[in-house]
């Protein structure tokens, strides 16, 4: 007796690459592939995920602080932050978010921050 069929997605598996070229080749240049399988295992899989990284994310990743500092710093480059300007104590990588803030636009109101003052403008922080 022949097992039954089953309906299986037409994957071509010719077409599936390595990971991904961008975020490879940014960390072959500077010498950090090692941490290339974390960002993978981790859902950072990606030169623009990656880019949104806090060094929060970082620390707890493993990473040694000297790399933190370069990979923030290449972060920073990447957004057009000068190289001979020192990165500000504003994480620069994460798009001038402090760490932990977000920022949220809504639909539904004019804006509330965490502090509970109301502005008129729509982006949030949380």
């Amino acid at each position: 007796m022949d097992p039954p069929k089953m309906d299986t997605p037409n994957i071509n598996i010719h077409n599936i690459g390595p990971p991904n070229v961008d975020l490879e080749s940014v960390l072959n240049r500077l010498g950090m592939q090692c941490y290339l399988h974390r960002f993978m295992n981790t859902g950072f899989d990606s030169w623009g995920v990656v880019k949104d990284i806090t060094e929060k994310d970082m620390q707890v990743l493993g990473f040694q602080l000297g790399h933190i500092r370069k990979l923030q710093r290449e972060i920073a480059t990447s957004r057009g932050w000068p190289q001979n300007v020192p990165l500000k104590a504003t994480c620069v990588c994460c798009g001038g978010r402090k760490d932990g803030e977000q920022k949220v636009t809504t639909m539904f109101n004019k804006s509330a921050d965490t502090n509970g003052v109301d502005s008129s403008h729509k982006t949030d922080s949380f």
